[in-house]
């Protein structure tokens, strides 16, 4: 569809959407199959793609929120997450349509699929990044930091827990990252602060044996490793790249 050019038609357009929506999941009239009676299907690629269009950051689980309050009758919790993955699948068609990587397109989806203009531009910024002649140096060190924790409790590293230096310049220098201003979301402030980290990376997994004898060494190794990579919430699950 054209996109409304204006914010008026913009609003009463994404208000259409979601309440119809909204509704036909909440009556339980959700589309099956190839049957799609009411359109949801035309109705959900116009809501992501006047989204897109706008670039405009949106989360669908507050407008759907907003939706079901609204109607005559209840909304179910799981009508509204059924109506949600609804609207998700057809952001991920068009998003592979417009010819994106299956593996791009699902790192991002899984941590920021309900926000369609936000996902679009990840996606957008990952493709740049992961063509990048670097990218066989970038992806290995973050996936040993998440391999080695991944079915590890949760802990938490401190100076004063580390036993090498290499651990100390580590944890400082990802204190400083984890401290320094940027978008929860974005992909180019997540690699600007990650980046200079992979020399003290992989010099940190040379130098010491991370799941050491001592449990509570063992820990804080465990918990630094941990740190660094939760530094990708918000922007993308790295694991569902290819090469991870």
């Amino acid at each position: 569809d054209t996109l409304p050019q204006g914010r008026a038609g913009l609003v009463v357009g994404l208000a259409d959407r979601l309440d119809t929506l909204a509704g036909l999941f909440a009556a339980g009239l959700a589309p099956s199959g190839t049957k799609d009676p009411f359109a949801q299907r035309r109705a959900a690629l116009g809501l992501v793609g006047a989204l897109i269009g706008w670039d405009l950051d949106f989360d669908l689980r507050t407008g759907l929120e907003a939706a079901a309050a609204a109607l005559p009758f209840p909304a179910a919790p799981e009508s509204q997450a059924a109506c949600l993955e609804f609207i998700q699948g057809r952001l991920q068609s068009l998003l592979l349509e417009q010819g994106n990587r299956h593996d791009i397109v699902a790192a991002v989806m899984a941590v920021q699929g309900a926000n369609p203009a936000g996902a679009a531009r990840a996606i957008r910024a990952l493709a740049e990044r992961v063509n990048r002649p670097d990218w066989n140096t970038v992806l290995p060190a973050y996936a040993r930091c998440v391999r080695i924790t991944r079915d590890q409790p949760r802990t938490t590293a401190t100076l004063a827990g580390c036993v090498e230096p290499v651990e100390r310049e580590l944890l400082t220098a990802l204190q400083a990252t984890a401290a320094a201003a940027r978008q929860p979301d974005s992909v180019a402030d997540f690699f600007a602060g990650f980046e200079p980290l992979i020399p003290l990376i992989n010099r940190f997994f040379d130098t010491v044996l991370v799941m050491a004898e001592d449990s509570a060494v063992r820990a804080n190794r465990l918990g630094l490793l941990q740190q660094i990579a939760a530094l990708a919430d918000g922007v993308a699950d790295f694991s569902k790249l290819e090469g991870f």
